[in-house]
C-alpha cells in the first residue's frame, strides 16, 4: 500500500501517534529530543504536522541528558522520546533527571500488545524497569487514552517536587489509525491545554514559629537545595538574604539555585573543598534548609558537618520530601516562594550583624589564597584550577557555563570560589546533580545553547568524561543543529579522581591511566574549530580565539594539564581510610 493509499485508509481518523503530537503540542511542547526509529515513525509524523521540533540526536543517552539540561535551564518539562532499544540507553539520563528534579518527560515505544508476555519483539517491562528513579511510570492500555495519559505524566512531572515522568505506548498504539478525536455525547471532559503549578501555602502556625526562631537567630545561614530553583524562589531567597545578612550555601554536587556572585554566596557545604563551611559545626545556631534533603552530600545531617547545637528548619512543598528529613528539628511544608511571600511583609524579622556573613567571606577568601598562584602562573603546565578560573573569566553576564568530569569539576568549585568574590556576573552554571553523572556536559552544552540561542556556552570538562560522552564527536549534534559552543577538554591522560585515590590508598594504579592524546585533530576532522594548548602563556589567548570561533561554529580546546588532587578527592581519600578503618 502506498503512502497515499495509507493516508486514504486512516482519513476521518488519526493514528496514536498524531494524537500523542497533539497532547504535546496542546501543552505547549515546541521541540523533543530523539534518535529516530520505526518504532516511533508515526510519533515523528505527529510532530511535523503539529509544528513540533525534533532534534536528532546520535543516540538515546544523547537525547535524555539534552531533555535534561532543557529542563534544567527552563524550568519547562521537556520531551525525550525513544523506541523500545533506546530505552535502555537513556536510562541513565532518568537517573540523573530524578536525582536532581529535572522535569523531563521521557517517552518510550514498547512491543505490541497483540503478542504481551509472549517474548514479543523488545519486549520489556519498562515502566517497571524505572519505575524507582522516576515520579510515575506507567503503560499505556488503548490508544485512545494516549492524550489522556500525557496530560496526567506532564501534571505529575511540572509539579513540586519536580522530575522524569515515564510513559509507555505499544507500538500498534502508535501505528493505529482508527482513533477518533471526538469524545462519546454525555462524556465529561477536561482542558488539554490547562498547565497550572500548584503552591502551597504555609500553615500560619509554622510562619509563627518560624517567625519565632528567626527572631533569636544570631548566626544563620540559609542552604538552598534544588527546590529552590524550581520553585522560582531564587529572587525571594536572595532579597531575604540580603535584607537580614544571612549567609547562603549550596550542597556539594547540587544545582546552583542561585547567583553565585551575590555577595552573601559561600559556596559548597563540604568539609575539605570549601572550609568556611566548617561553621556549621561550631557557630551556626539556626540553618534555613530550603527544598532539598538531607542526603550524602550533606553527610545526611550528621558531624563533622553538622554540630549538635544548632536548630535546624527544613521547608518542602510536600509531606513525603519532609519525611526525608527526619533529623531537622521543625518542618515546614510549603512553597518555598510562597514561604517568602508569607514573610515579606514582616518587619525587624532577624537582627544579624553584617559582620556574620563578612566574616564567613573572609574565611572563604583567604582558604582560596593558595591557588593564586597558579592563577597567575605565565608559564609551564597548566594547573586545572587556572583552566577553569580563565573559562569562567572569559564570559559575560548573559553568558552561561556548563561543568562536567570528575576531579576538574572539583577544582571547578574552587575556581568558582575566587571568581565569586571579585563580584563578577554570568547567567547560569549547569552542573551534574547529586548522581554526579558523568559524560553529560557537551548535550547539556548543546541543549543549553538551543535554549538560550543569546548565550554563549563554555563547557569544561575532563579528558575521561569526554570518552563517556555521546556521539562520534561530542560536538556532532551541535553543528549538525547549528548550536556552536566552546568545549575546554583538561586532558591529563588519567582518570584524576580515581588514580588519586589509587596512588594514595594503595600506591599503586590499576586500569586508571589513559592514552595521551590529541583530541584537537578528533574534533576539527569533525568540523569543529580546534586547538590544542600545553603551556600556559597559551590558555587565555587559546579561549579568546575559541569563542571567537564559536561566533560561527563550534570549537574546542585541548588543553594538557596537570595531574594534582583536588580538595574535594583528599576528603574522599580520608572518608574511605576512615571507612575501612571502621
Amino acid at each position: 500500500m502506498d503512502a497515499a493509499n495509507t493516508k486514504k485508509a486512516l482519513s476521518g481518523k488519526i493514528s496514536g501517534g498524531t494524537l500523542l503530537a497533539k497532547a504535546m503540542a496542546d501543552k505547549g511542547v515546541k521541540r523533543v529530543y530523539s534518535l529516530c526509529g520505526g518504532f516511533i515513525n508515526p510519533i515523528y509524523m505527529g510532530c511535523a504536522e503539529y509544528g513540533i521540533e525534533v532534534i536528532g540526536c546520535r543516540n538515546e543517552l544523547e537525547a535524555g541528558f539534552m531533555a535534561a539540561a532543557h529542563a534544567r535551564l527552563t524550568r519547562e518539562p521537556t520531551v525525550c522520546l525513544a523506541e523500545p532499544s533506546g530505552f535502555t540507553n537513556y536510562v541513565s539520563a532518568v537517573a540523573e533527571a530524578y536525582y536532581v528534579g529535572d522535569p523531563v518527560i521521557f517517552i518510550s515505544a514498547s512491543s505490541n500488545t497483540n503478542n504481551f508476555d509472549n517474548a514479543g519483539f523488545k519486549e520489556m517491562p519498562q515502566a517497571e524497569v524505572v519505575r524507582c528513579m522516576t515520579k510515575y511510570a506507567i503503560e499505556v492500555n488503548a490508544p485512545e487514552r494516549i492524550g489522556w495519559f500525557f496530560d496526567k505524566a506532564y501534571d505529575i512531572c511540572v509539579n513540586q517536587p519536580t522530575g522524569p515522568v515515564q510513559l509507555v505506548i505499544p507500538t500498534n498504539f502508535l501505528f493505529s489509525g482508527k482513533i477518533s478525536l471526538e469524545q462519546p455525547e454525555g462524556a465529561r471532559k477536561f482542558d488539554t491545554k490547562r498547565h497550572k503549578v500548584h503552591k502551597p501555602a504555609p500553615n500560619p502556625d509554622d510562619v509563627a514559629e518560624l517567625k519565632d526562631l528567626l527572631a533569636k537567630a544570631k548566626k544563620p545561614i540559609i542552604i538552598a537545595g534544588p527546590g529552590v530553583w524550581f520553585a522560582h524562589a531564587e529572587r525571594e531567597m536572595e532579597d531575604f538574604s540580603t535584607r537580614y545578612n544571612v549567609p547562603i550555601f549550596v550542597p556539594t554536587t547540587h544545582l546552583k539555585t542561585y547567583d553565585m556572585s551575590h555577595p552573601n554566596n559561600m559556596g559548597i557545604v563540604d568539609y575539605h573543598q570549601n572550609p568556611c563551611s566548617r561553621c556549621l559545626m561550631d557557630e551556626v545556631d539556626l540553618v534555613l534548609f530550603l527544598g532539598g534533603r538531607l542526603d550524602f552530600p550533606l553527610n545526611f545531617g550528621e558531624a563533622p558537618l553538622f554540630g549538635l547545637g544548632l536548630h535546624m528548619v527544613a521547608v518542602n512543598p510536600t509531606p513525603r520530601e519532609l519525611s526525608d528529613n527526619m533529623l531537622v528539628d521543625t518542618r515546614i511544608c510549603s512553597d518555598i516562594k510562597m514561604l517568602f511571600k508569607a514573610l515579606e511583609a514582616e518587619e525587624g524579622l532577624m537582627s544579624v550583624g553584617a559582620d556574620w556573613p563578612a566574616s564567613i567571606r573572609e574565611r572563604r577568601r583567604e582558604s582560596v589564597e593558595q591557588y593564586r598562584p597558579h592563577l597567575d602562573a605565565s608559564e609551564g603546565a597548566i594547573h586545572p584550577v587556572a583552566l577553569c578560573y580563565q573559562a569562567l573569566s572569559s564570559l559575560g553576564e548573559k553568558d552561561i557555563m556548563v561543568i562536567d568530569g570528575g576531579d576538574i569539576a572539583c577544582w571547578f568549585e574552587t575556581a568558582l570560589s575566587i571568581w565569586a568574590l571579585e563580584g563578577k556576573k554570568i547567567k547560569a552554571i549547569i552542573n551534574p546533580g547529586p548522581w554526579e553523572q558523568m559524560g553529560t556536559g557537551p548535550a547539556y552544552a548543546t541543549a543549553v545553547k538551543m535554549a538560550s540561542p543569546e548565550s554563549r556556552v563554555v563547557l569544561v570538562t575532563g579528558d575521561g568524561s569526554l570518552g563517556l560522552s555521546p556521539g562520534v564527536t561530542p560536538l556532532e549534534t551541535s553543528i549538525d543543529h547549528n548550536a556552536p559552543v566552546t568545549l575546554l577538554v583538561a586532558n591529563n591522560a588519567q582518570w584524576g579522581m580515581i588514580q588519586e585515590q589509587q596512588k594514595e590508598m594503595w600506591g599503586e594504579v590499576v586500569a586508571t591511566s589513559l592514552r595521551k592524546m590529541d583530541y584537537s585533530k578528533i574534533f576539527s576532522g569533525g568540523g569543529a574549530y580546534a586547538e590544542r594548548v600545553e603551556d600556559a602563556s597559551q590558555l587565555r589567548s587559546a579561549i579568546e580565539r575559541a569563542l571567537h570561533n564559536n561566533q560561527n561554529i563550534s570549537s574546542f580546546v585541548d588543553v594538557v594539564t596537570q595531574g594534582v588532587k583536588s580538595p574535594l578527592t583528599q576528603g574522599m581519600i580520608e572518608m574511605r581510610v576512615r571507612t575501612a578503618a571502621e
